[in-house]
């Protein structure tokens, strides 16, 4: 059968967004056509890019040194999704984002995340690559704590009080072993465990998908699912705040999980006997961009599958459950 590749990509000199279906068995193009009312997700150059516009631009600064923020390299701007809100945000019209800022306390493992820029909003031209527009609500004060995963950085307000215990200490060491390895096998990209075989896919808008989901039945391998993936994210904030109402997001379609997938670890991440797949996607110019590890198998002990006393006889019978 043929190889084709469906693709979605944005051409910034038109400002219009394409599908386009490639045939790769004979390196020919099937279908290209522009869609119009309807953007390409955001791509992770842009995403950086929009860091360093919103960075550089005098309307954004003179903002933040209103805050008495003067490192602008302790800023993080995220490029949040426009959402829509009047006929200059149409799709047809132009690409935009709305970024949004946060401050790190000094340190560049602070989380900045704890530390949010209310009442200042900016938008971004993202075929121009250009700040469109500043707008600023009014100076709301920054939180004065930190908000920290790292334990060295629990220490950081300005009483020295903690605001993080650390890592727990009242706990013992647990253990996940198998002597005899796992009870799946793989093969490329099919596995089989007990009588269950599956497919395992990955790209960048859903990360993982599963194909061909079926189950042995005697002589019979009946199918059970064909696709299997996680349709949409969809994270409604619902804050009616200036920088709070425009996020309104949907991190598939309009940023792809898969791209954000990050190397996992042994010890980590996972335990015990692992298997790993890696991830494959794509940067804005088309060029293959292996995450090494993305997706990480392995069997592990979920509690009691079912139990059965019969009171009579107080015989008592116990099965575990175990999943992949």
């Amino acid at each position: 059968m043929p190889r084709q590749a469906f693709i979605v990509f944005r051409n910034r000199e038109t400002r219009g967004t394409y599908e386009a279906v490639v045939d790769l068995t004979n390196g020919t193009v099937l279908r290209h056509e522009r869609m119009e009312g309807v953007q390409a997700s955001i791509t992770g150059e842009e995403f950086m890019a929009t860091e360093d516009t919103v960075r550089a631009s005098p309307e954004w600064q003179e903002a933040m040194r209103k805050r008495g923020v003067e490192d602008f390299s302790m800023c993080m701007l995220d490029p949040w999704s426009s959402g829509y809100f009047g006929p200059e945000d149409h799709p047809s019209r132009r690409r935009i984002c709305r970024p949004l800022t946060w401050v790190r306390s000094g340190d560049p493992d602070d989380n900045g995340y704890a530390r949010p820029v209310e009442g200042l909003q900016v938008v971004v031209d993202l075929d121009e690559m250009k700040v469109v527009e500043v707008i600023d609500h009014g100076v709301v004060p920054l939180p004065p704590r930190p908000g920290n995963y790292y334990p060295d950085l629990a220490m950081g307000d300005p009483e020295n009080v903690p605001v993080m215990d650390g890592m727990r200490e009242d706990v013992k060491p647990i253990e996940i072993t198998q002597p005899e390895g796992a009870s799946f096998t793989v093969d490329g990209s099919l596995v089989t465990w007990q009588k269950w075989q599956v497919r395992i896919g990955f790209n960048s808008r859903e990360a993982l998908v599963l194909y061909d989901i079926a189950y042995q039945d005697g002589d019979t391998l009946r199918p059970i699912c064909h696709r299997a993936s996680l349709g949409e994210m969809y994270i409604p904030y619902a804050d009616p705040q200036p920088t709070q109402s425009t996020k309104n997001v949907f991190d598939m379609g309009e940023y792809g999980i898969g791209w954000l997938a990050n190397p996992l670890e042994l010890g980590c991440d996972c335990l015990g006997e692992i298997k790993y797949f890696d991830g494959v996607v794509n940067d804005q110019d088309g060029e293959p961009v292996v995450i090494p590890n993305a997706i990480c198998m392995h069997e592990e002990d979920y509690g009691i599958g079912w139990k059965h006393t019969d009171f009579r006889t107080e015989k008592v019978e116990v099965r575990r459950l175990r999943r992949s």
